[in-house]
Order: C-alpha cells, then structure tokens, then sequence
C-alpha cells in the first residue's frame, strides 16, 4: 500500500535530511504540498514526490 502524504518527520526519515533542510525547501516553494498546515498543531502534509526533491537537493550539495 502506497502512502498517499508524508509529514516532516516521515519525509526527513525516508531521506535522511535534516528538519531545517525540508523548512527550506518548502519556504522555497520546491516540494510539492498535499495539505498545507491549517495552523499550531495540524501538520503539513508532503507528497510522495517530495522524497525525490529532497534527495535531489541532497545530491546537489555532495557533489560540490
């Protein structure tokens, strides 16, 4: 069964990133959001595809 979101901790767990790193990337823009937080204590809910955004991002910064 496939997950159909992912909160930050699962995301920073299936990439292995840092929690400021996903804050980052969703500040940009970059990830792609299913639900967006509805305020204090609802968390924001990431698509399956922002594992391979992080991933990418993660890449980018290794090779330099």
């Amino acid at each position: 069964m496939e997950e159909k979101s992912l909160n930050r901790t699962q995301l920073c767990k299936a990439t292995e990133a840092p929690g400021y790193l996903v804050i980052y990337l969703k500040d940009c823009g970059k990830l792609p959001i299913v639900k967006e937080s509805q305020g204090r204590g609802y968390p924001t809910l990431y698509h399956p595809d922002a594992i391979k955004v992080v991933k990418d991002h993660l890449a980018k910064r290794v090779n330099d």
